[in-house]
C-alpha cells in the first residue's frame, strides 16, 4: 500500500504518491543559475523524496530564476512531497507551477518545449494529489486532463481514491479492479487495490457491478466485476480474476488491518500494507497464499478508525493490527472490546492501556541513549528537538534521564518541525558542540540534515577510530536506504530506533526485500512485529527492550554484547 503513501521510490511505489522518479529536464540553464540549479539536482538524485530537494528548490526559487527553473523548482518540490505523502504540500507546489505557466499563457506567448512539458508533469501531480487531499470531481477532470493516451496505475489508482472519496463506489470498485490489472501479483499494491475493490463493491447488487464492467469491457477488471456479480470466470482470465467471486465463510483466520490511508499518518501505509503482505507470506508458510488480509482506511480520527474497526469486524476479522495515533488506537480497542473476545487488538507502536503494543517508549529510547552517552564520558550535552509534542516528549525524557548518567550542563533547543537549514539553529551551541554529546530526537532525514551542518563547521563525528562529538538520535523513520549510499555523513551515528531487524526474522526480511526491492524500514518491523504478536495469540508482553545500534559502512551494527543483528538460522522448509 504504498506511499499511497509516501517514502517509496523507484519501482517500490505503487499509489497516487508511488510513481516512479521521473526525469525533471528545464532545458537550457541560464549560467547564472547554474549553481542553484546543480545543488537542486543533487539532492533529487540522492533521495527524491528527501527535505533536501524542497531546501534547495526554494532557494532557487528566492532568486527569481527563468520560467523554466521555475517550473522545474516547483515540480521537484511537489514530486518530493507526494512521494512522503504529504498531499496538500505536493498540491500547493503544483498549482504554484502551474498558476506560473498560466499567467505567461495569459499573455498570449507560448512555452518552450521544455516549459510545455514541465507543466505537463506539474498537472499530472497536480491531479494525484488533488484525488488524495483536494475537490475529488476536480481531482478526476485533472486526471482526465493529465491522461496522454496510457493511464498508468499512479493516475488509476488516483482515480480510484477520488471516486471512493465522491461516494461512487461502483465506480471506485473497477477503478481499483483497473489499478489491480496493471499491478504485478503478489506485491503490496495488489493486495491493496484487492482490498479496496473488495470494500468498495460490498453490498452493490449484480446490475450496478455489471453497469460498472460495461465501462471497460473485454478487460480483466470488467470480468472481475462480473464474476463478482455472479457469473463465472472466462477461460484464460488471470488468477486474480477468480477470487473475485463471493468468498467463502470458514477457513484460516482474517486478519484485519486498521492503516492510515488518510490523514497525517497515511505516509506510512505503503510500507505497512507491504510488511502485512510479508508477515503473512512468512508466519503462514505454504499456507498463506490461502490467508486473507482485509484492509481498512483508519483515517485522521478517532471517529474514523472506530467505523473501520467496527467494518472490519464485521467482514470476519478476528485479529486487528493497527492503527497509528492514540486516539485511533483507543477507539480501535473500544471496538475491539465490545467483542467479547472475538476480536483481539494488537498496535504497531508503543501499547496503550490495555491494548498490546511492540514497540519500546520513547522514554526507554531516550534511556538507552543516554546510557551511551554516560559511556563516552561526556559531561554536557545538547538536545536538538522538533517544536511539538513528539519533540518536548523526547527532550523531557533525555532531561530525566541524562543527569543520571553523569551530564552536568544540558542544553535544549527547539526548532520548527518542517526546519531544513540549521545554520541558525546551532548558532547558541555552536562554541560548545566540539566538547559536547549531542541529541537529536526526531526524522532520520532531518537528522541527517543537522549533522550535514555540524561536519560544515569543522565539528568531527565520533566514530570508533575517529574520536570526535558523539551525534544519537531516536532516527525516525530508519531503514536501510536512509542510511546506504549517498549517507555516508552519518557514518559513526548512534541511533536507538523503534523497529529493527532481529536475527530471528531474517525470513521476513527476504520477503519483504523481494516484494520491495529494498530492506524493511522501521515502520516495517513494528508491523511485522504486531502481526506476529497477533498470529500467536500471546497474551500482552512487555515490547523490546530499547536498543542502541551505530551507523556504520551503511548499516546498523550493535554496541552491546546483549544485542545481536546476525540472522539465525531458520527452521527447515521456511
Amino acid at each position: 500500500m504504498v506511499a499511497v503513501l509516501g517514502a517509496c521510490r523507484g519501482s517500490q511505489a505503487v499509489g497516487p504518491a508511488g510513481q516512479a522518479t521521473r526525469t525533471v529536464d528545464p532545458g537550457r540553464v541560464d549560467p547564472a543559475f547554474q549553481g542553484e540549479w546543480d545543488a537542486v539536482q543533487a539532492a533529487h538524485e540522492k533521495d527524491p523524496s528527501g527535505p533536501a530537494v524542497v531546501e534547495a528548490a526554494d532557494r532557487l526559487l528566492a532568486r527569481d530564476p527563468p520560467l523554466n527553473l521555475r517550473l522545474a523548482a516547483h515540480q521537484l518540490k511537489a514530486n518530493a512531497n507526494l512521494e512522503r505523502g504529504d498531499y496538500a504540500a505536493a498540491l500547493a507546489s503544483a498549482r504554484a507551477g502551474l498558476d506560473e505557466a498560466a499567467k505567461v499563457r495569459a499573455q498570449g506567448t507560448d512555452l518552450a518545449p521544455p516549459e510545455r512539458e514541465l507543466a505537463e508533469d506539474l498537472g499530472r501531480t497536480r491531479a494525484l494529489a488533488e484525488a488524495e487531499v483536494g475537490d475529488p470531481q476536480a481531482a478526476l477532470q485533472a486526471i482526465a486532463a493529465a491522461t496522454r493516451g496510457d493511464r498508468g496505475s499512479d493516475l488509476l489508482a488516483a482515480t480510484a481514491r477520488a471516486r471512493e472519496r465522491l461516494g461512487d463506489r461502483a465506480g471506485a470498485a473497477l477503478a481499483y479492479a483497473q489499478w489491480r490489472e496493471v499491478v504485478p501479483d503478489g506485491s503490496a499494491p495488489a493486495a491493496l487495490a484487492e482490498a479496496r475493490m473488495r470494500e468498495q463493491w460490498r453490498g452493490l447488487d449484480a446490475t450496478a457491478l455489471e453497469d460498472a464492467a460495461r465501462k471497460a469491457a473485454g478487460t480483466a477488471a470488467a470480468q472481475c466485476l462480473l464474476v463478482r456479480a455472479g457469473r463465472s470466470a472466462p477461460a484464460g482470465a488471470p488468477a486474480w480474476v477468480s477470487g473475485c467471486q463471493l468468498a467463502s465463510t470458514g477457513g484460516p483466520p482474517r486478519i484485519g488491518l486498521l492503516l492510515p490511508r488518510s490523514g497525517k499518518f497515511a505516509g506510512l501505509a505503503d510500507v505497512q500494507l507491504a510488511a502485512a503482505t510479508a508477515a503473512v507470506r512468512v508466519l503462514a508458510g505454504p499456507a498463506g497464499s490461502s490467508l486473507q488480509v482485509a484492509w481498512q482506511d483508519a483515517g485522521s480520527s478517532p471517529a474514523e478508525a472506530k467505523q473501520a474497526a467496527a467494518a472490519l469486524l464485521a467482514s470476519g476479522a478476528s485479529v486487528l493490527v493497527g492503527p497509528v495515533g492514540p486516539g485511533n488506537v483507543e477507539a480501535a480497542a473500544e471496538v475491539a472490546a465490545a467483542s467479547g473476545g472475538r476480536a483481539r487488538l494488537v498496535v504497531p507502536g508503543e501499547g496503550a492501556g490495555q491494548v498490546v503494543g511492540v514497540a519500546p517508549t520513547l522514554e526507554a529510547r531516550a534511556a538507552a541513549l543516554a546510557q551511551a552517552v554516560g559511556r563516552a564520558n561526556r559531561t554536557t550535552a545538547v538536545i536538538l528537538a522538533p517544536d511539538n509534542a513528539y519533540g518536548k516528549r523526547a527532550v523531557a525524557a533525555f532531561e530525566k534521564s541524562l543527569p543520571k548518567m553523569g551530564v552536568k550542563s544540558l542544553k535544549s533547543i527547539y526548532y520548527p518541525p518542517n526546519t531544513t537549514s540549521f545554520s541558525k539553529v546551532l548558532d547558541p551551541v555552536r562554541s560548545s558542540l566540539k566538547s559536547a554529546a549531542v541529541l537529536i530526537p526526531d526524522q532520520l532525514g532531518r537528522v541527517e540534515l543537522v549533522v550535514r551542518q555540524m561536519v560544515r563547521d569543522g565539528v568531527v563525528i565520533d566514530r570508533p577510530k575517529q574520536p570526535g562529538v558523539p551525534v544519537l538520535s531516536t532516527a525516525e523513520g530508519c531503514s536501510p536506504e536512509a542510511i546506504g549510499a549517498g549517507h555516508e555523513v552519518l557514518e559513526g551515528v548512534l541511533v536507538a530506533p523503534v523497529g529493527w531487524e532481529t536475527p530471528e526474522a531474517a525470513g521476513f526480511t527476504e520477503a519483504y526485500t523481494a516484494m520491495e526491492g529494498s530492506g524493511p524500514p522501521d515502520q516495517a518491523w513494528l508491523v511485522y512485529r504486531a502481526v506476529a504478536q497477533a498470529w500467536a495469540g500471546a497474551e500482552a508482553a512487555p515490547p523490546p527492550a530499547a536498543a542502541v545500534l551505530r551507523v556504520e559502512s551503511g548499516r546498523f551494527v550493535a554496541t552491546e554484547s546483549a544485542v545481536s543483528l546476525t540472522p539465525a538460522e531458520r527452521p527447515q522448509g521456511r
